[in-house]
């Protein structure tokens, strides 16, 4: 086992060539040398540069593994760059899908704007690894975060940006922030009737960003809305409904600007845009007509970093067959095949703490056996997971790719934002499954 003391010595590798320089050196390397409990690696307490340094395959990790491909996600984040450049639009990835400060810093090495955050908390990670301007998408009422925010304000080096749809919510901030040194710039968010946050009328709307324009305490930077609230989905009337609510929020972010009042802001923000319909956010920000002040469009988009194999590849615009460069799938769980106890069963070393569950099972892929991959074209599927089992149904289709014990199954795996939290180190590895880099978690 690996010394703890001896992990926590400052990093003996090179520090991650896919991070980039978006966020600060120092921050990295010393993230980088912490030593943390890593359950895929062969020996643990271990440190993101240690396992750099490794010179580790994918058959050295302990499974199951879950594995970031290079190839894939340098694919991923220099193509929606492109996306996001052809499209006018600029990019605020939702920094919750991989909460890693070293593919934060990826991100804004490829000319994200800002960051996106769920929570203050998650914020407070962000700012703490140099990240200078952060989205909160969440109306922040919580005294102890509203304390964290006046504080936040006096560093002119960090812009913090939050939501705000109650006069509640506003008078909420406006006494926590009474000695803040400057206004909180918030961004009034729209939202839609049973769902989740958001003013739902747009007289009501209208009313509120009236009183927020008025605050002392608080600056109207722009409006916010998020469409994911409709079904992530590209078949029926999903995608029409979403649309129509963004042309919405657009024509209230343009008769909000006509009554004058983004009057303090050097720039209006307009923001939506979530990982299935970026496309839909891009084409309402691009209806705005000229605004009294430079308009800043912005999409959210997190999961297309890792793209996945079922809920984005469905939804994302940039799905196969729908785009001639698609993202790539970057994440893959890899688990042992421990038990094959009764015909047409099989039952694999990784469950719901090691594969996201909440939207699909995940898909086998592949079948590896003595260096051979045998791609599965059906016959073999996960149909339940336990906490540390997954359940396959094999039937006669298989063929030669019908599990054995021993076997490692490739799984492909859905919504990246419930796999990441389940893995504080994750190995990189690159097209020859050799271990080449690794990323933290924070969660």
């Amino acid at each position: 086992m690996t010394d703890p003391a001896s992990a926590s010595a400052p990093p003996s590798g090179p520090a991650s060539a896919l991070a980039g320089s978006g966020l600060p050196a120092e921050a990295l390397a010393a993230l980088d040398a912490e030593p943390v409990e890593a359950r895929s690696l062969p020996e643990s307490p271990t440190s993101a540069a240690r396992v750099r340094a490794a010179g580790l395959h994918r058959a050295d990790l302990w499974l199951p593994a879950v594995v970031l491909h290079e190839d894939a996600l340098r694919h991923n984040l220099d193509r929606f760059a492109r996306w996001c450049a052809e499209h006018g639009a600029d990019l605020a990835p939702h920094g919750k899908t991989t909460m890693s400060p070293h593919l934060w810093s990826a991100q804004l090495d490829r000319g994200a704007w800002g960051l996106t955050a769920a929570t203050a908390a998650q914020a407070r990670v962000m700012r703490r690894f140099g990240a200078d301007r952060v989205v909160i998408a969440n109306e922040v009422v919580e005294p102890g975060q509203l304390a964290w925010l006046a504080d936040a304000l006096a560093d002119p080096g960090f812009t913090p940006v939050c939501l705000v749809d109650s006069v509640a919510g506003v008078e909420a901030m406006e006494a926590a922030l009474s000695a803040a040194p400057r206004p909180l710039p918030v961004l009034l968010e729209l939202g839609v009737a049973g769902r989740r946050t958001g003013v739902r009328d747009p007289k009501d709307a209208l009313a509120l960003a009236r009183r927020v324009a008025g605050s002392t305490r608080l600056r109207l930077a722009g409006v916010e809305g998020f469409e994911g609230v409709f079904p992530q989905r590209r078949d029926g009337d999903a995608p029409e409904r979403a649309r129509a609510w963004l042309a919405a929020l657009a024509a209230f972010a343009a008769r909000a600007d006509r009554e004058g009042l983004f009057a303090d802001a050097d720039e209006v923000i307009v923001t939506a845009g979530g990982s299935s319909y970026p496309d839909l956010a891009a084409e309402a920000l691009a209806s705005l007509p000229e605004l009294s002040r430079p308009l800043r469009p912005v999409v959210r988009s997190g999961c297309y970093l890792t793209h996945d194999d079922l809920f984005m590849e469905r939804a994302s615009p940039l799905r196969s067959g729908a785009d001639p460069d698609p993202l790539r799938p970057a994440l893959t769980c890899y688990a042992r095949v421990l038990s094959c106890p009764e015909p047409g069963r099989a039952l694999v070393g990784a469950g719901k703490r090691d594969a996201s569950f909440d939207i699909d099972l995940p898909r086998v892929r592949a079948v590896l056996r003595e260096g051979e991959r045998m791609p599965v074209e059906g016959g073999v599927r996960v149909v339940e997971l336990n906490d540390h089992h997954a359940f396959l149904d094999v039937d006669a289709t298989a063929g030669r790719a019908a599990p054995r014990v021993g076997d490692v199954v490739e799984l492909g795996l859905s919504h990246p934002c419930t796999v990441f939290d389940k893995w504080p180190l994750i190995p990189v590895l690159d097209a020859h499954d050799r271990v080449v880099d690794a990323v933290r978690t924070l969660f």
